[in-house]
This record gives structure tokens, sequence and C-alpha cells, in this order.
């Protein structure tokens, strides 16, 4: 009867432990609940601007490197940079290539032409 009534005791302990436990847990997890915030009421610009200068100044110059610009022809209406089938965008002369980039062709890439 010993053994039982140790085990019964131990079991009232961990009754007694496992709710303070659990509350403690769940009130950490509360501190980690990132705070929301309203969304925002402004124009896209102004609910963007906070992300868009948050970045830091490295990856914030490399996206401004890359981008081109968009000419002001670009952004017509209704019309196409160039309607020519298979020609460039950017070089809509007739008999322009639409990619008229070449390069060598090694031996180890065994190309069609050599």
């Amino acid at each position: 009867m010993s053994s039982a009534s140790f085990l019964l005791a131990m079991l009232l302990v961990a009754m007694s432990i496992i709710p303070s436990i659990v509350g403690a847990i769940g009130e950490q997890r509360v501190r980690w609940v990132p705070k929301t915030t309203a969304p925002c009421q402004g124009s896209i610009e102004e609910c963007m601007e906070e992300g868009e200068f948050g970045m830091d100044s490295e990856s914030h110059r490399r996206i401004l490197a890359t981008s081109q610009y968009i000419s002001y022809k670009a952004l017509q209406r209704n019309t196409v940079p160039c309607s020519r089938r298979g020609a460039s965008y950017y070089n809509c002369k007739p008999g322009a290539e639409a990619n008229p980039y070449t390069r060598g062709c090694p031996t180890i890439t065994r190309c069609r032409n050599s």
C-alpha cells in the first residue's frame, strides 16, 4: 500500500504543478506575439513608405541600381513598342534581330555550327 500512496501523492503534486507551468508558458507566448498595427488608411505610397525605407541601405542601393527607366512613349495608352513580329522592342528597325547576342562555341558544348 505504501507504493500506491506514494503514486497518489506524486499524482497530486503533478496535478498541482501542471496548471502553473501551462500558465507560465501561455504568458511567455503572449510576450512574443508581434504587435498588430492598424491597417493603413492612406494612399499606397504612404502605406508602403515605412517598409520601403525601412530596408538597410545596401539592399536599397542595389534595388535602385538595377532599376531601369520607362520611357514616356512606353507609358502611352494603346501603343505597342514594336508591332513587327519577331522584332526587338528596343530596336524596331526592319531586319533588326530580336536577340542580337552571340557568343563563341567552345568544343565542350558541341554547338551545331561547329
